[in-house]
């Protein structure tokens, strides 16, 4: 149990069982991420792309401009009753860019993982992780609008559940 400004927490931990499933370890599904299809699979001859540029960044971007024209309204205004007031507008937006993306990104995560268990996939291969970080760190438009740390987080998290190996090169 925590206190924390007046209310009460309750925290509970517990633990989830795995849901095995019938996989055949020879079967390997290859992953991209990227930024043209955030998730580019590919499963003995099959090839599937998850996502697509537009449908990410089209709206991660404008929800970004929502916010800043919000923030240039706030001063036009009216005041009385303090900042809270002023800026309940923009208090809406807070965290919507983020819940926006984590959304997107168990959405991608899921049908990954669906893909592998529809081919018995027992190992999931991410290829080329390490290069493609360094190139989204240089460039500071792909830093700031994409995920590569959350999405492999939710991928390892989905693999690791259903009992398929994560490797990533």
């Amino acid at each position: 149990m925590r206190l924390d400004k007046g209310k009460i927490f309750m925290l509970l931990s517990f633990k989830v069982d795995k849901d095995q499933k019938e996989l055949d370890s020879a079967i390997i599904a290859e992953a991209s991420l990227s930024l043209e299809y955030p998730i580019i699979v590919k499963i003995g001859k099959n090839r599937y792309t998850i996502g697509s540029k537009e449908e990410l960044l089209h709206r991660r971007l404008a929800i970004q401009s929502a916010r800043q024209r919000m923030q240039k309204a706030a001063t036009c205004n009216r005041s009385g009753h303090g900042r809270g007031r002023k800026l309940k507008a923009l208090d809406k937006f807070q965290n919507k860019e983020n819940s926006y993306i984590n959304y997107k990104l168990h959405v991608y995560s899921r049908r990954l993982i669906d893909l592998c268990l529809k081919h018995k996939a027992a190992t999931l291969l991410l290829v080329n992780q390490q290069e493609k970080e360094a190139e989204a760190q240089a460039d500071e438009f792909l830093f700031r609008n994409w995920s590569y740390g959350g999405l492999k987080e939710k991928i390892a998290y989905k693999a690791d559940k259903v009992g398929i190996t994560l490797i990533v090169e």
